[in-house]
């Protein structure tokens, strides 16, 4: 056994505060060209919208210091249970130590004995130096989700058809006779369901019947679900609910749907950034 072996421990995070996780956060994050400073009710919001698990996440301590973290979230994604990473960090000071490595196999393996299938998460594509660490770990890319940003230079439409309601009381089958966009992990049905009141449905109807929705952000208009019968629909929604907010963001869209990309290329949509989903069969650490 290593020297760092020794001094290191790793345990669940299921009894720490939001405060103390508030903390060290931020200590990890210090050093970011743009450091994050959170408030514990910006933290508490973050995670609530994530879906955030005190009980399936985990940190590294040292000489009774966090010093590491893996904050996951976890629902039935692709129809196994899976966790996605929501955030991860070390503090400068015990950076190329192994840390993270340690930790993570610490997770895998508490996360099966929980029977979790699979681990996702995203990275940004310009990131190699991340992208090439996951790989080692045994991840894989599986998707290229898109970025974007949205505002109306010119008067937004103030369309009439165009009706909202809160999620929690829009049913969110009325709109199986969509085509919707299979949304990321951390925007899945399951995890809006955790914090519905976080969210708001934008949609048009033809004879009583759903022709295009948008689920988004009530702080700030992001989207985190499309889906139409008519692209012409769906492009109503969006004029409509972007004037509400100024600019919002479209994340990871996949790169497949092309018709909706060019759909939100016509409207001045710009593409931010570009990043993978990556998942790990956490079963194939067994053999």
């Amino acid at each position: 056994m290593g020297e760092d072996d020794k001094v290191y421990s790793y345990q669940c995070l299921k009894n720490f505060s939001y405060a103390e996780i508030k903390e060290f956060l931020n200590r990890s994050f210090s050093d970011y060209e743009i450091p994050v400073q959170l408030t514990e009710e910006q933290l508490r919001t973050y995670l609530a919208a994530s879906g955030a698990d005190k009980d399936l996440s985990y940190g590294a301590f040292f000489e009774g210091d966090m010093v590491g973290f893996i904050l996951n979230s976890c629902c039935v994604y692709n129809g196994e249970e899976s966790v996605f990473d929501v955030g991860t960090g070390v503090v400068p000071e015990h950076r190329g130590k192994r840390v993270f490595t340690r930790l993570f196999s610490f997770a895998q393996q508490e996360l099966l004995k929980r029977g979790v299938k699979k681990y996702y998460l995203e990275v940004l594509q310009n990131n190699q130096n991340a992208i090439h660490a996951y790989k080692k770990q045994g991840f894989i890319p599986i998707r290229e989700l898109y970025v974007l940003k949205l505002s109306l230079n010119r008067q937004g439409t103030n369309d009439p058809m165009v009706e909202c309601a809160e999620l929690e009381q829009f049913d969110l089958r009325k709109t199986s006779n969509c085509f919707c966009m299979r949304p990321s992990f951390e925007h899945c049905t399951n995890i809006l369901r955790k914090a519905p009141e976080l969210y708001r449905v934008s949609y048009r109807k033809k004879d009583q019947k759903l022709t295009a929705f948008c689920v988004f952000s009530k702080d700030n208009g992001n989207v985190k679900q499309l889906g139409y019968t008519d692209m012409d629909e769906l492009k109503k929604v969006i004029q409509w609910l972007v004037p509400h907010f100024g600019t919002i963001v479209i994340k990871n869209m996949d790169k497949k749907y092309a018709a909706v990309l060019e759909m939100l290329d016509s409207l001045g949509a710009v593409e931010v950034a570009r990043q993978f989903e990556m998942m790990k069969d956490l079963t194939s650490y067994l053999s």
